[in-house]
């Protein structure tokens, strides 16, 4: 029963995310900011599609964690990247704004929850975890000279924040299922064009690298350990 009243939470926030998203794409591609001026959020399936996104992350978050607060949180920054990544397809861009905000906020509910957990150290490797994820990101984007902007370098802090919390090395896991993903699709790209001209929303792998680290952490230790 727990899982289904977040699913129907996540459900709303989903629908909020995607409106959020469409209003960002349009003025986006109306001011000339955007790298890309894709059609999906013209689609009537737009807003129904964010739905079932923030159901699927409610329901799998209300699995993973067990306390309110912190199922809360999670569920907030599953929002977060649902927009981004919406957001992200038809335009090519991660607003910085959004993330800083996901952020702070995220920061805050954290907090409160390693204040009633007892544990504050939690909410400390949050912060390291979110140093790490911009240095990780960070000098990827200084080696690809621009490739990959600075939207992803701050939308890898909120990332990194949130898994910091529950263990550092999954910030580390995170960059690398969001990097096999993201060279897996550069090199479809590139089998497909024979060129990789061109920007790449680098987005939707860093959302889906975060999301399978936080529901798969253990298998994603037992693959790589061996």
């Amino acid at each position: 029963m727990r899982e289904v009243l977040w699913a129907l939470a996540g459900w709303m926030f989903g629908i909020g995310a995607s409106r959020r998203a469409r209003s960002v794409i349009v003025t986006a591609q109306s001011s000339g900011e955007a790298w890309f001026h894709g059609l999906t959020h013209r689609s009537p399936a737009f807003v129904p599609a964010g739905a079932l996104l923030g159901a699927a992350a409610g329901w799998a978050m209300a699995r993973t964690f067990t306390g309110e607060i912190a199922t809360f949180t999670f569920v907030l920054l599953c929002t977060a990247l649902t927009e981004q990544l919406l957001v992200d397809l038809d335009t090519h861009l991660l607003p910085r704004s959004r993330s800083r905000g996901a952020t702070v906020l995220g920061a805050f509910l954290l907090g409160v929850t390693s204040l009633v957990q007892w544990d504050i150290s939690r909410w400390w490797w949050g912060v390291l975890g979110s140093f790490v994820g911009w240095f990780l990101f960070r000098t990827v984007q200084a080696l690809s000279r621009g490739d990959l902007g600075g939207g992803d370098v701050t939308l890898a802090v909120l990332i990194g924040f949130h898994l910091g919390w529950i263990a550092i090395g999954n910030v580390f896991l995170f960059a690398f299922v969001t990097f096999v993903l993201g060279g897996l699709a550069g090199l479809v790209s590139l089998i497909r064009r024979r060129s990789l001209r061109g920007h790449i929303a680098f987005g939707p792998w860093m959302v889906a690298g975060a999301v399978i680290t936080i529901i798969w952490e253990q298998s994603l230790r037992s693959f790589i350990s061996g």
